[in-house]
């Protein structure tokens, strides 16, 4: 790690560290700092790391810092991607709890008052919130799916609660307490760029049978807007990593004496994730992303998983997987692809609910309510 660390004062703890990794995101760090700044919850420090950016984002940065003396500012001097950035955060933190966002999002000026109070009320090691997609000009899409896996006030572990693992693992939509990620030498995994290291460090999380709480608000704006060099919108060999890193997070469970309890619903969860990146793939890298959800997939044979949260189109394609037949898993997912998309197309031409709650029919896009 870098030397310059050594002046840090870790003596004083604050309640909490917010860690910020960026790189060219001149358009998007300002708002993002501003609602970190202004949040309800006073007592806390904002770590900002430059990964080697090229725009203005650095400089930006540093007028926040003039200002404001709760922000850290680091530099990685070279591109090290965004994991390798977070870690150099923990480091230095002094908070009780930690929390991460992202240089492109924003969150709810009152995120961390809420987060941080529930966490401290039930003295839990975690504590989650549901968030939004933003997708530009002013639409969003609430995720509601974090928070049904329990009620607020309770704590759960991963061993009583398998559904923790049923839903969206963002690192950057919970706290955690920085005892308990020294204790365990819980890190992010590391490797360039933003290649879903999410998925193992809150797997080594649960794993390690953290206490989790829930806070059912939608307090994170999450971006996903059309042009955004993110994840969202990869075609490229880089997908092929959510398969790796899940089978890291199915490592962490066998380690830790819970993939038994858990295999159901994180089978399901690997899913989702591995297999819609498979699908957003190019064809020229589908063939090598295919053999990674062979290494994933393959031994569920052996295992007594019964699949029993997959629809049946879903099995289908796993089973493809297991039998190692790339071919026929393109040419179901060509056809089942554009039978959904000929479904869809049909709806948006005409839809017509008539029951006792809504009576409506949409034509090309007109809606009539009677």
């Amino acid at each position: 790690r870098l030397s310059f660390l050594s002046w840090r004062n870790l003596t004083k703890m604050t309640k909490l560290s917010i860690i910020i990794p960026y790189r060219n995101v001149e358009q998007y760090i300002s708002k993002c700092l501003s609602t970190v700044l202004y949040q309800t919850l006073d007592d806390i420090e904002v770590i900002c790391i430059n990964d080697a950016s090229e725009d203005a984002s650095e400089n930006i940065v540093k007028e926040y810092a003039k200002t404001n003396k709760r922000v850290i500012t680091l530099n990685t001097f070279e591109e090290s991607g965004q994991s390798y950035a977070r870690n150099l955060g923990l480091e230095v933190a002094s908070g009780e709890y930690i929390g991460f966002v992202d240089a492109d999002d924003w969150v709810e000026l009152d995120m961390f008052e809420k987060l941080y109070t529930k966490a401290k009320e039930l003295d839990a090691d975690v504590c989650k919130c549901d968030f939004k997609y933003y997708y530009g000009r002013n639409k969003f899409r609430p995720y509601n799916a974090i928070c049904k896996v329990g009620k607020e006030g309770v704590l759960y572990t991963l061993k009583a609660n398998p559904l923790l693992m049923k839903y969206h693992v963002s690192i950057w939509s919970a706290i955690y307490r920085k005892s308990f990620l020294d204790k365990h030498s819980i890190r992010v995994e590391e490797s360039r760029s933003a290649s879903y290291q999410d998925m193992p460090f809150a797997s080594l999380i649960y794993a390690k049978g953290a206490k989790v709480a829930l806070v059912h608000d939608h307090l994170i704006n999450y971006r996903a807007e059309d042009g955004m060099g993110s994840s969202t919108i990869r075609t490229d060999d880089r997908l092929k990593m959510m398969p790796i890193q899940c089978a890291i997070a199915k490592k962490y469970f066998i380690e830790n004496d819970c993939w038994e309890e858990v295999k159901e619903v994180a089978y399901k969860h690997f899913y989702n994730c591995s297999f819609g990146m498979w699908e957003q793939t190019d064809n020229e890298f589908k063939k090598a992303h295919f053999e990674e959800l062979r290494k994933l997939f393959g031994n569920i044979p052996n295992e007594n998983v019964e699949l029993k949260n997959f629809k049946r189109e879903q099995k289908r394609v796993v089973k493809y997987i297991i039998d190692n037949d790339f071919e026929g898993l393109v040419k179901y997912h060509t056809y089942f692809y554009r039978g959904n998309f000929l479904r869809k197309l049909k709806r948006e031409i005409i839809s017509i609910r008539w029951n006792k709650k809504e009576k409506r029919i949409k034509l090309f896009g007109k809606i009539w309510n009677f």
